[in-house]
């Protein structure tokens, strides 16, 4: 089974430290036009990435209803000439565990795990 979400960008900050660069978003996902989630969004950049334009990048997807929430973490690679990004799902809550181990790819702010 596949889901494929719409991520609302509400915050984006970088900080920059000696060891490269840190990037932090957030904001709002939807599903068929309603929010389904919340999300924050940590990218990494540093001396063994700064070579392809490239970042580690995970995303944890928050999802409303229960405390604490249902959730999902995904981990993969940030292109920034593309502003892509593929991975899989690294861990989840119990309504999401099915999803461990799929993969995932962000295209602008459409993310499908499937």
């Amino acid at each position: 089974m596949s889901r494929t979400f719409t991520l609302v960008r509400e915050c984006l900050n970088n900080v920059t430290d000696v060891a490269g660069l840190w990037q932090v978003e957030g904001g709002k996902v939807l599903e068929d036009q309603k929010q389904v989630a919340n999300y924050s969004s940590v990218k990494r950049v540093s001396c063994g990435t700064e070579q392809q334009n490239t970042a580690m990048v995970w995303v944890t997807l928050f999802f409303e209803g229960e405390k604490p929430p249902e959730n999902m973490t995904l981990h993969g690679a940030h292109d920034f000439n593309s502003g892509g990004e593929i991975g899989s799902v690294s861990a989840a809550s119990p309504a999401f565990a099915s999803f461990i181990g799929k993969q995932f790819r962000r295209v602008v702010n459409t993310l499908t795990i499937a």
